[in-house]
């Protein structure tokens, strides 16, 4: 009797514990069958948010003088760079522009940082503004403009080309596209130099061709000082109707368009 007991004492917990097993074990057809929702991790990998490449903004640098950096304008996007701006990121374009533009620069300001000592009493490199530094932040396009600073400065048209042709080579052996701006009327005292504004900037189109955003005429008055209606008042500045041109005439330009996807 006490025997018989003992079995069925044992026998009711095999069936205990076959039963609990039954339940811990899902087949197929309870998974195919259930409604409850399987939580994944958002990050299974346990990836540091930091190393995630969430940021796919490109840039796109100026480099340049006083119009550049926005010289002449109401306020900072009323000139031409701040224009630019404000478009890219009103049509969700995905790009940040960064402007090196420092009044009174030239072309010399701007060459590479590994160029040898300019010639005497000529600007030195400066290499937190100029094309390397441009290059190190990887950008999708480079944009100069140096409108009349290196005329004014009496250098040589065949010098300022020498440092335009510096810059390009520069940009083009990193595969960067790139736009140079023409030169800019400008209310200089005597007539040759105003005249060297129209020769230098059909000597910029003819040496770079298809790369020079040129708006010369726009801006000038037959003996190619500034149109009054374009100038800051001082000859030389843009004021905000002058940098909207400027802004036009780069916004419209075919190798903007192209890296810009307009």
């Amino acid at each position: 009797m006490y025997y018989s007991k003992l079995k069925v004492f044992f026998l009711l917990i095999v069936i205990v514990i076959a039963s609990a097993c039954r339940k811990d074990s899902l087949t197929d057809e309870d998974l195919s069958n259930s409604n409850s929702a399987i939580n994944i991790p958002s990050n299974p990998l346990n990836l540091d948010p930091g190393a995630l490449p969430l940021d796919t903004t490109k840039t796109i640098v100026i480099l340049g003088s006083s119009t550049a950096a926005g010289f002449g304008a109401s306020k900072a996007d009323s000139c031409w760079a701040g224009r630019l701006n404000g478009k890219l990121k009103a049509d969700n374009k995905g790009f940040k522009v960064v402007n090196f533009g420092v009044g009174g620069y030239t072309t010399y300001q701007l060459l590479p940082t590994s160029t040898s000592a300019p010639k005497p009493w000529r600007p030195a490199v400066d290499t937190n503004k100029n094309v390397t530094a441009a290059l190190k932040l990887k950008p999708a396009l480079i944009i100069i403009n140096l409108p009349s600073n290196d005329i004014g400065a009496n250098f040589r048209d065949e010098e300022i080309m020498l440092n335009y042709r510096t810059m390009v080579r520069l940009i083009a052996s990193n595969d960067i596209p790139y736009i140079i701006t023409g030169t800019q009327p400008r209310n200089f005292v005597t007539a040759e130099q105003r005249k060297r504004l129209k020769t230098l900037n059909d000597k910029m189109i003819s040496g770079f061709p298809g790369h020079i955003a040129d708006y010369l005429r726009r801006l000038s008055t037959p003996s190619y000082g500034l149109f009054r209606p374009y100038s800051a008042g001082d000859g030389i500045h843009l004021n905000n109707s002058g940098h909207k041109i400027v802004y036009q005439t780069i916004f419209n330009f075919p190798v903007f368009k192209a890296v810009a996807k307009y």
